[in-house]
């Protein structure tokens, strides 16, 4: 039962299946990857059943950095362990999603733009926890990507009103107060309710319920719960300066900056990060055929805002 919309308003939701969702055989691995006493034989004969993301597991197999002996060719236990069960999931939860509501209804709802931020901000989440050890990295990975799937829903749920609000031109507090006089709960709640329905840890569903305004989570920064969500919050920022345009980037720059001193990192880090989030943005829009670009150099620019802050 939902704690952030109203249950029967989300059961309605639910029960005219407009939701996005993974389903069939993708949803059974995502369960499977969950379970302690996994069977890895049935889970290589599950996979082997999805050509799509048997391919693409190969793909991420025969990375040089991943596999340092022989090619992989097919799928089997060595492949599945040698990428990692969280791995697996990501990408049958990835795949699932982006290949299920890559359009809908709503015309005013841009899902290349959605999609492609998203992917951004899985990335950064994924960069992050590695960095930060708040959280698995592989876990930020797939919360990055669903931090935002409540606009998805809404977009596919109540696509008419929903573009309406769009077509008005309101953004981020503004838009979740017109979603809430709209339909009672916001696109942050409703993520944080889909996010429940699969099952996912409350602290997760939390981090995404507050990470664009943390401050008003009632909690202490030293809390666990507010790290994760103050994580989510920078992932989301970092995911915006790649996102940009050039022309775009220097102004969201010292908000980089601010968010990054929540956990002391110097530039040099940030540095880092929106690098290395530059790199693999691009090779999961590559597999996700998710529109992604390679951002510039960005060390100058960031040395300069902090110069200019200072």
């Amino acid at each position: 039962m939902s704690t952030y919309v109203d249950p029967q308003t989300f059961r309605e939701m639910q029960d005219s299946e407009v939701l996005p969702a993974p389903s069939g055989v993708r949803l059974k691995i995502m369960q499977m990857c969950q379970q302690e006493d996994i069977a890895l034989p049935e889970l290589v004969a599950q996979v082997q059943g999805d050509p799509v993301l048997a391919g693409r597991l190969i793909q991420i197999a025969n990375i040089p950095n991943i596999n340092k002996g022989r090619m992989v060719a097919s799928v089997n236990v060595e492949l599945l362990l040698m990428v990692g069960l969280h791995a697996v999931r990501q990408m049958a939860l990835a795949i699932s999603l982006t290949e299920s509501a890559r359009r809908g209804d709503c015309a005013e709802f841009d899902y290349d733009a959605f999609w492609s931020r998203s992917t951004a901000m899985a990335c950064a989440g994924q960069a992050l926890g590695d960095l930060l050890q708040v959280a698995p990295p592989a876990e930020m990975f797939t919360i990055g990507l669903l931090a935002g799937i409540g606009q998805l829903g809404l977009a596919s749920a109540r696509p008419k009103r929903y573009g309406e609000l769009l077509l008005a031109g309101a953004k981020d507090a503004q838009l979740r107060v017109q979603e809430r006089e709209s339909f009672g709960f916001d696109h942050l709640a409703l993520a944080a309710a889909m996010m429940q329905d699969w099952h996912f840890p409350r602290i997760f569903c939390e981090a995404v319920l507050h990470h664009r305004d943390p401050a008003a989570s009632g909690l202490e920064e030293d809390d666990r719960q507010q790290k994760v969500t103050r994580l989510l919050e920078l992932a989301g920022c970092v995911a915006d300066v790649c996102t940009a345009s050039d022309a775009q980037r220097a102004a969201l720059l010292p908000r980089l900056l601010q968010l990054g001193q929540h956990f002391a990192l110097p530039v040099s880090s940030l540095e880092y990060v929106c690098g290395r989030v530059s790199w693999d943005w691009s090779d999961w829009g590559a597999l996700l055929k998710v529109p992604t670009r390679v951002l510039r150099e960005i060390g100058p620019e960031l040395a300069a805002a902090a110069e200019q802050t200072a």
